[in-house]
C-alpha cells in the first residue's frame, strides 16, 4: 500500500469510537492515507449485535426487513438482527443501490435476479440468496425506473 509505512494499533475495550492519527512528513502522503480510510469507512456499515460490533460491507447486504421494531439484515450467508429503524438505515445506505420496496423492506437492487408480476399490481423480486420478497404496488414504478425497465413518468 504505502512503502515504509509504520503502523501502530492499540485496542482498548473501553473506547467507544475508533480514532485514527496520521503522522506524515508530507501533506500529500497524509491526504492519500486519509482518502483511503474515508473510502473504506464509506463502504462499511457498523452494526451492534449483542456484545459485538460488526463491520459489514454495504455491498454484501442483499435486503433488510423490519418486524416488531427489529431490523434483520440479510447477506449471502448470514443474517443480523438489530434494534434500529429502517429509516435510519436507509439514510446510511447508498440510494443508488438500495431501494425501499415496501413499508417494511429495503432491497439491494444489484442483488435482484429476476422480477415476476404478482397479483394486484405488485411484483415478486427473486434475490441472489434465493429469497423471494414482495414489492408493494406503491414502489413498483420506482424499482422499475431504478433498474432501467421503465422510464419515469412526466409529472
Amino acid at each position: 500500500m504505502f512503502k515504509g509505512l509504520k503502523l501502530q494499533i492499540e485496542i482498548g475495550k473501553n473506547w467507544i469510537a475508533p480514532e485514527v492519527r496520521i503522522r506524515a512528513a508530507e501533506e500529500k502522503l497524509a491526504d492519500q492515507i486519509a482518502s483511503r480510510l474515508e473510502t473504506y469507512q464509506e463502504d462499511q456499515l457498523v452494526i451492534k449485535v449483542k456484545d459485538e460490533i460488526i463491520l459489514l460491507n454495504k455491498s454484501e447486504i442483499i435486503y433488510l426487513e423490519v418486524f416488531n421494531k427489529i431490523v434483520t439484515l440479510y447477506t449471502e450467508n448470514e443474517q443480523y438482527s438489530i434494534r434500529k429503524s429502517l429509516a435510519s438505515l436507509k439514510e446510511e445506505l447508498p440510494a443508488e443501490q438500495f431501494l425501499q420496496v415496501s413499508k417494511s423492506a429495503l432491497v439491494n437492487t444489484k442483488k435482484i435476479q429476476k422480477l415476476e408480476v404478482a397479483f394486484s399490481g405488485s411484483l415478486y423480486a427473486y434475490l441472489k440468496n434465493g429469497q423471494k420478497i414482495t414489492v408493494s404496488r406503491r414502489f413498483v414504478d420506482q424499482l422499475k425506473c431504478q433498474l432501467g425497465v421503465q422510464r419515469r413518468k412526466a409529472q
